[in-house]
């Protein structure tokens, strides 16, 4: 039984993560934003190539959509007493981390959208926020300072996947919960691996806050 509830659970975060916003909202403009900039359906290639507008609305959908997996997830876990109420911890922990997993495995690996997606990192950002409004908001704090110096959201990226496991161990003192978060720094460091090649090779695209010309 719990396992067909959490292939179901798996399935549903899947399919809620391949609802991609930066291809859906450029689509809606007639275009594709895999087609433009640097080929990524995320947030900071929407902001170069169609401004500041839909980049906010595309992290914004793609947060969202991770948020609706993991409440309704742990909703259903609570309803059929996989998670005890009395005690939920550490089982909606784990039942977040396991539906936001998938959620963002289909962000990265849309199945309505030829497998080509984003690099997962506003849901996962979006995850943690539902996991610890506490690690995500020092998490946002390093991200913006990153950027902010060397203008490099790659950079930011990397350094918030890699302190992620860290934080939550230092906050929940749980190594299994801590290696389980490894995952998702794997995930994003997986997705940046073309990111990682160029900040070494320092020739790495920075970030601008203005919109690019379009032809």
């Amino acid at each position: 039984m719990k396992f067909l509830i959490f292939f179901l659970i798996s399935l549903f975060s899947y399919l809620l993560g391949s609802l991609n916003f930066g291809v859906i909202l450029s689509k809606a403009k007639g275009e594709d934003v895999r087609e433009k900039g640097s080929g990524n359906a995320g947030t900071t290639n929407m902001l170069r190539n169609y401004g500041k507008g839909l980049a906010a609305l595309t992290i914004i959908g793609d947060m969202a959509k991770v948020a609706v997996a993991i409440l309704i997830s742990v909703f259903i876990c609570k309803k059929l007493g996989i998670i005890n109420e009395a005690q939920p911890y550490p089982a909606e922990m784990y039942v977040k981390c396991f539906s936001g997993l998938f959620c963002v495995i289909g962000h990265i690996f849309p199945v309505f959208f030829r497998f080509k997606g984003g690099k997962g990192v506003a849901t996962s950002g979006g995850m943690v926020f539902m996991i610890d409004w506490r690690i995500a908001l020092i998490l946002l704090a390093v991200f913006i300072i990153v950027v902010a110096v060397t203008k490099y959201v790659s950079l930011g990226s990397l350094i918030m996947a890699a302190l992620y496991p860290i934080l939550i161990y230092i906050f929940f003192t749980d190594l299994a919960f801590a290696a389980v978060s490894l995952i998702f720094t794997a995930i994003v460091f997986i997705a940046h691996r073309e990111n990682i090649k160029k900040l070494i090779n320092h020739n790495e695209n920075k970030i601008s806050f203005k919109k690019k010309e379009t032809e």
